[in-house]
C-alpha cells in the first residue's frame, strides 16, 4: 500500500497539513511587522525631510535677518577700522543673541550657533545650549568636531548629518554670512529627530506582536480543528485502506497493476511485488474474461460501474467467487482504475446451502412452522397446510396457541416452555388441532435459535402426525390386553387392573368383590360339537357377563373357560350373592348353534377384600377355590370363600 499512500500524498501531506497554522500565523506576523516598518520607515523618512527643510528655512531666514542687521550698521559706518569692525560686530551679536538663545522650534536639544574662523580655531560668537558657561566656547580648525559650522565658514550652504562642537550626531543646517565672514547653523540632535519615531515604533511593535498574538489565537482557533478534522480524514482513509476488509487495487486503464492493499492480495495469492508484474484479466477466469472486459470498458466510458460478479483465479489456481465495483481516479493528472473486490465464496456456499434448506423444507412430509422471537409465525411448509389445513395466510403474525386441542393443562405447556428457555428445545407428544376443530396427536420439536450475539430470534417447531402410529399403538394395547376372542380384557389387563384396585382400596380403606366363574360342562361341549361350537358358547358367556355387570365393574376371561368380574362397588355379603344369582340367572338362557340347543351354565366363587386377602394372588386363590367348591358341591353353583 506504500505505493498508493504516496500516490495521494500531493493532496495528504502529514507533515503541511499539521504545520499549516504555524505557516499561517508566522506569514500574518512577518507580513504585519513588514508593512509596520515599511509604514514608520517612511513617516520618518518624511519626518526627516520635513526637519531637515524646517532646520534650512530656519537658518535662511536668520541669515538674512543678520545679513540685513550687518549691511544697516556697515552703512552707519562706513571706512571704520578694524577695531571698530569689530566692535561693530559685537554690537551686532548683541542685537541678534536674544533671539538666537530662545531656540524657537528647535526642541530640546536644537540650537542657532554662529561662529568665526580664527586662525585654527573655530570660534563660537553666542553661548551654546549644551555647554553651562557663559563665555562661547571654542574649538581646533582641524578637529573632527562642528563639522556643519566649519563648513558654513567655507562658504558651504547646506544641510546633512554630522557631528557637532560636542561630538554628538546631528541634523544640521549651515550658511555662511559672507558680509561678516561669519557660519550660522541651525542643528537639532539626531536622536531628537529620531525619538518619536523609535517610540512609534516599540508602540507599533508591540501593538503588532499583540495583534500577531490575537490573530494567532483566530486561526488557530478556527483553522486548527479544520486542520485537524482534514488530518484525520486522511489517516483514517488511509487506515481504510489498509485495513479494509474488501479487496482495493490500482490498476492502469489497461489493466498492469500498479498497487494493492493486503485484502487483495490474499484474495489472488500474489505478494505487493509480484502483482506489477501481471495484469489484472490474468486474474480472470476464462469463462467470465470476455463479461470482464466489457464491464471495464463501461468503467471507463462512465466513470463508475455498478458492483457485479465475476469469477478469480488465484495463484494456487483456486477459483473464488467474488463481487466488484469501481471508479476512475485521478493521480498527477492521469486517470486509473480503482477497484473494490469482495469475497463472495462463502456466500454462494451459504445460498446453496440455503437453496436447499429450503428444497428440503418445502418438500419434507413433516410439518415445519418458524416463529420471530415473539412467538408469531412468519413462515410455515407445505405440509403444514396438508396436516392442519391452515393456510400460511390464516396463521401468519398469530401465535401457535391457535393450535391448542384443550387437551393439555397450563403446567404442560410451563413445563414445554420452561425446557425450551431453560435448554434450548423440547421434544415430546402433544395433542394439536386442526383448521376443522379435530385434534389429533403430533410428535413435536421446538428450538429456540439464537444469533451470534446470543440475542433469541427464532422458534422453529417440527412436528409428525402421528394418529395412525397412536392408532396402531392402541390396537397393540388393546390386542395385548384383551382376549382375541370374547374380546374381554385377559389375565394380563386383570392382574394390573386388579393392582390398581388394591392400591386405591388400601388408601380409601374400602372393600371390593372378586367373583371367580367358571363355565360347567365346557370340555364336554368342544369334545361332542367341536371348538366351533365351543367359541361360541363361550363368546355368548363372555357377552350376557358383560351385558349385566354396570360400566364401572371389571369382567375379564382369566384362561380357557374360565372369568373373573371385579365389583369396587360392593361392600356386602348379601348384595354379592345377589349379584351372582341374578347373573347365573341371565347366562342360563338357551340359545340354538346349528339348530342345537344350548342352555349354559356357571359356577362362582366369591372373595372379599381384606377379609379373604390383601393382595392379588391371595384373592384370586381364595375365590378360585370358592369356586371349585361351587361348582363340585352346590346346587346354586355360588359360594362365598369359607
Amino acid at each position: 500500500m506504500k505505493d498508493i499512500q504516496s500516490s495521494f500524498s500531493e493532496y495528504f501531506s502529514n507533515k503541511r497539513i499539521q504545520q499549516t497554522p504555524y505557516y499561517l500565523i508566522q506569514l500574518l506576523t512577518f507580513n504585519m511587522i513588514v508593512v509596520v516598518t515599511l509604514t514608520i520607515v517612511l513617516l520618518y523618512n518624511l519626518g526627516f525631510n520635513r526637519q531637515k527643510d524646517h532646520l534650512i528655512e530656519l537658518v535662511e531666514t536668520q541669515a538674512v535677518m543678520i545679513n540685513i542687521v550687518a549691511q544697516q550698521e556697515l552703512r552707519l559706518h562706513k571706512n571704520i577700522s578694524a577695531e571698530m569692525k569689530k566692535k561693530l560686530a559685537e554690537k551686532i551679536i548683541q542685537k541678534i543673541s536674544t533671539a538666537h538663545y530662545q531656540y524657537a522650534s528647535l526642541g530640546k536639544t536644537g540650537e542657532f550657533t554662529l561662529g568665526k574662523r580664527e586662525n585654527d580655531k573655530i570660534q563660537f560668537l553666542i553661548k551654546q545650549r549644551h555647554f553651562n558657561i557663559n563665555k562661547p566656547a571654542s574649538i581646533p580648525w582641524n578637529s573632527k568636531l562642528g563639522e556643519p559650522m566649519r563648513r558654513a565658514l567655507n562658504g558651504i550652504k547646506g544641510a546633512d548629518v554630522t557631528f557637532d562642537y560636542r561630538g554628538t550626531v546631528v541634523l544640521a543646517a549651515y550658511e555662511p554670512i559672507k558680509e561678516l565672514e561669519w557660519g550660522l547653523v541651525a542643528k537639532m540632535d539626531l536622536s531628537e529627530v529620531r525619538a518619536p519615531y523609535i517610540e512609534a515604533a516599540q508602540y507599533a511593535l508591540g501593538i503588532t506582536l499583540l495583534l500577531a498574538f490575537a490573530g494567532s489565537l483566530f486561526f488557530w482557533y478556527f483553522l486548527h480543528p479544520l486542520v485537524q478534522n482534514i488530518e484525520d480524514s486522511r489517516h483514517f482513509s488511509s487506515m481504510l485502506i489498509t485495513n479494509s476488509t474488501a479487496g482495493l487495487a490500482l490498476c492502469s486503464l489497461k489493466g498492469n497493476l500498479i498497487d494493492a492493499n493486503s485484502s487483495f492480495l490474499n484474495l489472488i495469492g500474489f505478494t505487493s511485488d509480484e502483482i506489477k508484474r501481471i495484469n489484472y484479466f490474468s486474474l480472470i477466469s476464462d469463462s467470465f474474461l470476455a463479461r470482464e472486459k466489457k464491464h471495464l470498458t463501461l468503467l471507463v466510458k462512465n466513470g463508475n460501474v455498478a458492483p457485479y460478479e465475476t469469477l478469480y483465479v488465484s495463484k494456487s489456481g483456486k477459483h473464488t467467487c467474488v463481487k466488484v465495483s469501481g471508479n476512475i481516479v485521478s493521480i498527477k493528472g492521469k486517470p486509473y482504475l480503482w477497484l473494490s473486490v469482495d469475497s463472495i465464496q462463502d456466500y454462494k456456499e451459504r445460498e446453496a446451502e440455503l437453496l436447499l434448506s429450503d428444497a428440503v423444507f418445502h418438500n419434507t412430509s413433516e410439518v415445519i412452522f418458524i416463529t420471530d422471537a415473539s412467538e408469531n409465525i412468519i413462515k410455515v411448509n407445505e405440509a403444514f397446510t396438508h396436516v392442519t389445513g391452515f393456510e400460511f395466510e390464516d396463521v401468519v403474525g398469530k401465535n401457535p396457541k391457535v393450535f391448542k386441542s384443550g387437551i393439555h393443562d397450563s403446567q404442560f405447556y410451563d413445563e414445554m416452555f420452561h425446557a425450551i428457555h431453560i435448554l434450548g428445545r423440547w421434544r415430546g407428544e402433544i395433542w394439536n388441532k386442526r383448521k376443522d376443530g379435530t385434534v389429533y396427536p403430533s410428535l413435536q420439536s421446538i428450538s429456540a435459535i439464537h444469533d451470534d450475539a446470543g440475542r433469541l430470534i427464532r422458534y422453529v417447531a417440527i412436528l409428525t402426525d402421528i394418529t395412525i402410529q397412536k392408532a396402531y399403538e392402541e390396537q397393540l394395547l388393546i390386542d395385548s390386553h384383551h382376549d382375541s376372542l370374547t374380546g374381554l380384557p385377559n389375565r394380563l389387563f386383570l392382574n394390573q387392573i386388579l393392582n390398581q384396585t388394591l392400591a386405591r382400596a388400601q388408601r380409601s380403606q374400602k372393600i371390593f368383590v372378586l367373583f371367580f366363574i367358571d363355565l360347567n360342562l365346557f370340555k364336554e361341549v368342544n369334545d361332542t360339537y367341536g371348538h366351533e361350537t365351543g367359541d361360541i358358547l363361550l363368546k355368548t358367556v363372555a357377552l350376557r357377563l358383560q351385558e349385566n355387570i354396570r360400566s364401572d365393574d371389571f369382567a375379564a376371561r382369566f384362561g380357557g373357560d374360565e372369568f373373573t368380574i371385579l365389583f369396587e362397588s360392593i361392600n356386602n355379603k348379601n348384595d354379592a350373592i345377589n349379584v351372582a344369582k341374578n347373573l347365573i340367572e341371565k347366562v342360563a338362557q338357551s340359545f340354538y348353534v346349528n339348530d342345537i340347543k344350548f342352555t349354559p351354565s356357571i359356577s362362582i366363587g366369591i372373595a372379599f377384600y381384606p377379609e379373604h386377602g390383601t393382595d392379588a394372588a391371595t384373592l384370586l386363590k381364595c375365590a378360585d377355590q370358592a369356586m371349585y367348591f361351587a361348582k363340585h358341591h352346590t346346587e346354586e353353583h355360588y359360594s362365598l370363600f369359607n
